[in-house]
């Protein structure tokens, strides 16, 4: 992959907020002990859908083909985060999807959704990447 093609990423604002949404049993006070960890949460996010977009298997240099990293911006935002406490295996998993702007006919508009899941065992063990999803936006 030549350098030219390499997407440097940046968190931007939204004007609209992230929906965040609870599942399967989730407290009010393990998603706040999980909340304080946001930092670092995003810090992974960050170096996954980044990984993702400059893999050459995963996106790529064609214009023509989905995704290009030639119309990818380099800005994403979070669109919403949903928390779930898992019984099998136990602990948690939080399912964070980000929105990837291109630009196309002079426009930046949505242009690909990546969903990063990270399951952790317990409030305090690390986080562990589950996947990434992409989706058409």
């Amino acid at each position: 992959m030549g350098e030219m093609f390499k997407v440097n990423l940046k968190l931007i604002e939204c004007e609209q907020q992230p929906e965040i949404t609870f599942y399967d049993g989730i407290s009010l006070t393990q998603y706040q002990n999980l909340a304080q960890r946001w930092n670092g949460i995003l810090s992974i996010v960050h170096r996954e859908i980044s990984t993702y977009v400059n893999d050459d298997r995963a996106c790529y240099e064609e214009i023509d083909d989905f995704p290009s990293r030639c119309i990818l911006t380099g800005n994403y935002y979070i669109n919403d985060v949903a928390y779930i406490a898992r019984v099998n295996p136990t602990g948690f998993q939080i399912m964070i999807q980000t929105h990837l702007t291109g630009l196309e006919f002079g426009r930046e508009d949505d242009y690909l959704g990546l969903e990063v899941t990270l399951y952790t065992k317990s409030l305090t063990d690390n986080f562990v990447v589950w996947g990434v999803d992409s989706s058409v936006i």
